[in-house]
């Protein structure tokens, strides 16, 4: 599909494939969402990135809480059966004022229950801190499960976020890599189901294309921070980092991702159905997505600044309209200067 053609993408309820025929869309997820991670150890102390890896940098403590704290707030946007189970894990992993990630405000979204969110597929960038907290916002789904429908999680077979490189052996009939997973029930105590619950299906997935923006290897404080003043003044979408990437490079790697995405969407006979599709990901690239999806310019990236750590952005799918809508309110350089 040429790059034309998939700029109708919204506006189409039918595609023609390039052999000429027709192919009528059966299904989008009622949600794309996008999580950026918790805070990093970097995030609180640049120093680390002298001497750790970035694909390395783990979480900090506060980071984990806002990594539950953004399953809790999932669990609130997604069209569930019990909803005053959602409403109490939102309170039990509700964040202190001084820990609040600044929850962004969302426009003209609300969960309408008309049919439940039964399947969820999570794309997660390798790095440790996204593949933590997604096991953050894991661990709220399955407490969620194990309250509905009295199905808890074994602890064998749950989602394990960190690897051991050098060692992965894949595929294997008993084993899986760090980075795909899913809850499937076969895996689980079901014997005591609760009758009548819904039951609420994942599946993960790593993906390197939705990796950081590389800004070099090994990196020397003194000398980034020297960088990221150049960045300011000539720009951050096209300013490339010594050894590194600028936002120009992540947007090529955006544009490969969401054709995949699409060519999901597009299966005429899925086997596995996604209701919502979650990207658990990084700020900037979080910024780059929006604007291939939305078709910005490059000034209008240049407005907006990241999502605090731990936030959500929503994007909801309009029959009426045809196209995804975004629901949250992004920050912009203007809005933290006032």
């Amino acid at each position: 599909m040429d790059t034309e053609t998939s700029s109708l993408r919204d506006d189409m309820s039918s595609i023609y494939m390039e052999d000429g025929s027709f192919w009528e869309r059966t299904h989008k997820p009622r949600l794309i969402i996008l999580i950026r991670h918790g805070e990093s150890e970097s995030n609180k102390d640049k120093k680390i990135n002298e001497n750790v890896p970035n694909q390395l940098v783990a979480l900090t403590d506060k980071g984990w809480q806002q990594a539950h704290n953004a399953g809790a707030e999932l669990l609130k946007v997604l069209n569930v059966e019990n909803r005053p189970l959602a409403n109490q894990l939102g309170k039990k992993y509700a964040l202190s004022d001084e820990q609040d990630c600044g929850k962004l405000p969302m426009v003209g979204y609300k969960p309408l229950n008309k049919s439940l969110d039964k399947n969820i597929v999570f794309y997660t960038s390798p790095y440790r801190r996204t593949r933590e907290t997604l096991k953050g916002v894991l661990n709220v789904l399955d407490e969620y499960n194990l309250h509905n429908t009295n199905v808890a999680t074994c602890p064998d077979y749950g989602y394990k976020p960190n690897g051991r490189q050098k060692s992965a052996v894949w595929p294997s009939p008993d084993h899986r890599p760090s980075g795909e997973y899913e809850n499937d029930k076969s895996t689980h105590n079901v014997r005591n189901m609760a009758p009548g619950k819904t039951y609420l299906k994942y599946r993960v997935k790593d993906d390197p294309r939705i990796r950081e923006q590389d800004f070099g290897n090994l990196q020397d404080v003194n000398n980034m921070q020297d960088t990221l003043k150049k960045r300011a003044a000539y720009g951050h979408f096209f300013f490339r980092f010594p050894q590194g990437e600028s936002a120009a490079d992540v947007y090529d790697r955006v544009a490969s991702f969401q054709e995949t995405m699409f060519r999901h969407f597009n299966e005429r006979h899925s086997h596995k159905p996604r209701d919502v599709v979650v990207l658990v990901t990084h700020g900037i690239y979080a910024r780059v997505f929006l604007m291939k999806w939305f078709r910005w310019t490059y000034e209008e990236f240049e407005s907006f600044t990241n999502v605090p750590n731990g936030c959500m952005i929503l994007m909801e799918y309009d029959e009426m309209l045809r196209k995804y809508v975004l629901r949250t309110q992004l920050p912009k350089w203007d809005m933290l200067e006032e």
